[in-house]
């Protein structure tokens, strides 16, 4: 699982280094506080607090009340990552669920 935890921390970082790139994007963001959960299908889960525009750190476990669930293989993780799969694609074939607001699933398709 530490494969699953390192794409994670990447996505994080190509994140937060995206958003200090496009200040459109930050500026969308801004004022934008979201807990995020990924609940990987093995059992692993791990969560992080996307707020004004910034992703601080990956935290391993769940928490209450989450504002998106993101809940998916290790495998289709990775696939996302290398870019092998599209986000809107792998969830359309429901090889990732992503529960929230359309809004939020909307925001959070920019961290792929």
């Amino acid at each position: 699982m530490r494969l699953v935890e390192q794409l994670l921390t990447e996505a994080i970082q190509r994140f937060n280094k995206k958003v200090d790139e496009d200040k459109k994007l930050e500026e969308e963001l801004s004022g934008f506080r979201k807990i995020v959960q990924v609940e990987v299908e093995d059992g692993q889960w791990y969560h992080f607090i996307l707020e004004n525009a910034h992703v601080q750190q990956l935290n391993k476990g769940g928490v209450d009340s989450p504002d998106i669930r993101v809940i998916a293989s290790a495998e289709t993780l990775t696939k996302l990552w290398s870019g092998e799969l599209r986000v809107m694609k792998a969830y359309a074939t429901r090889k990732i669920q992503i529960k929230g607001s359309i809004e939020d699933l909307l925001r959070l398709r920019k961290f792929f």
